[in-house]
């Protein structure tokens, strides 16, 4: 591969591998690690592919397994332990709920999901990839993924259920104490 067309991969496809990566980690700079990580592979083995679509899933498949790597190490499993013990302490999106637009809370709500919903959440509505080929990419059953895709929307409609619960209370509260004002 030439070094002209490793750039043009690099400029190309460094957004889609960085969203992959930063849904899977919920971190910039481990975001970052992995992008540089899936790149230098390309580099180093430079592979060849038969089309477009071959190299997206190719750096798909290595990002995912770069993120995996990552999160094996054992530092970072004192790190997974904390934070299913301190749940929504790493956040990406900062500012209260009211600050946040639509697409920033919903990207909030999807990283706040278990791991394991949240690449495949980013590959099915961002991606547009089907469940089969999402199977294919990750190495698992289409039942296991459809089942992930159902376990992640019922847990996003739950947050999204209470956020809207939580609002109307509110909304009542101040209603009630306008009127009280009023009186």
């Amino acid at each position: 591969m030439d070094n002209e067309r490793y750039n043009e991969i690099v400029t190309t496809y460094s957004p889609m591998v960085y969203r992959i990566a930063l849904h899977d980690c919920r971190n910039h700079a481990d975001a970052e690690d992995v992008m540089q990580n899936v790149f230098l592979r390309l580099y180093r083995f430079a592979p060849e592919f038969q089309s477009e679509e071959h190299l997206r899933r190719w750096l798909i498949q290595v990002t995912v397994r770069e993120s995996r790597r990552l999160f094996a190490k054992p530092f970072r499993k004192r790190e997974a332990l904390l934070e299913e013990l301190h749940p929504g302490t790493d956040t990406l999106v900062s500012g209260s709920p009211a600050d946040l637009t639509t697409e920033e809370g919903v990207l909030a709500d999807v990283l706040l999901l278990p791991r394991k919903y949240r690449v495949v959440i980013y590959l099915y509505y961002y991606e547009e990839y089907s469940i089969r080929e999402i199977a294919g990419m990750l190495g698992k059953k289409e039942s296991t993924i459809q089942t992930q895709l159902a376990r992640a929307r019922k847990k996003l409609k739950q947050t999204w259920e209470m956020a809207d619960g939580k609002e109307r209370l509110r909304y009542e509260s101040d209603r009630r104490v306008q009127r009280n004002g009023n009186l």
